[in-house]
C-alpha cells in the first residue's frame, strides 16, 4: 500500500511541474519590440513568407537574443528569471511582416 502512495505522490508531482501557461499571439514589424509576457519582449526583425522563415529579437530579463533565418514550428526555449524549467516559443505562420505563433511557459 505504502508504494502505491508513494506512486501516487510521484505522479502528482510530475504532473505540477509539467503544467504550461500557453499564450498565443502575433507581432507585426515594426521598430519596438512588444511585450508578450513578463519579462519577455519579441520584435520582428525580417520575415519571408514564401520560404516561411523568420528573424527576431527576443529580450528576456533585459538581455537581447538574437534569432536570425528560423524556421516555422521550430521550438526556441529560453529561461526567464529564476525559473528553472524553461519557456519554449514557437512560430507557426509566418505573413507579409507578420509572425503567429506560442509561448509555453511553465505555471
Amino acid at each position: 500500500m505504502r508504494h502505491i502512495t508513494a506512486i501516487l505522490i510521484l505522479a502528482a508531482s510530475l504532473a505540477a511541474q509539467t503544467a504550461r501557461e500557453v499564450t498565443e499571439f502575433t507581432i507585426f514589424k515594426r521598430s519596438e519590440a512588444v511585450k508578450i509576457l513578463p519579462g519577455v519582449e519579441i520584435a520582428l526583425k525580417n520575415a519571408d513568407a514564401a520560404k516561411q522563415r523568420f528573424a527576431i529579437d527576443v529580450t528576456v530579463d533585459g538581455h537581447k537574443i538574437e534569432r536570425k533565418d528560423m524556421d516555422i514550428r521550430v521550438p526556441f526555449y529560453f529561461v526567464v528569471g529564476d525559473n528553472t524549467q524553461p519557456h519554449e516559443l514557437v512560430v507557426l505562420k509566418v505573413g507579409a511582416d507578420q509572425i503567429v505563433g506560442r509561448i509555453s511557459a511553465p505555471k
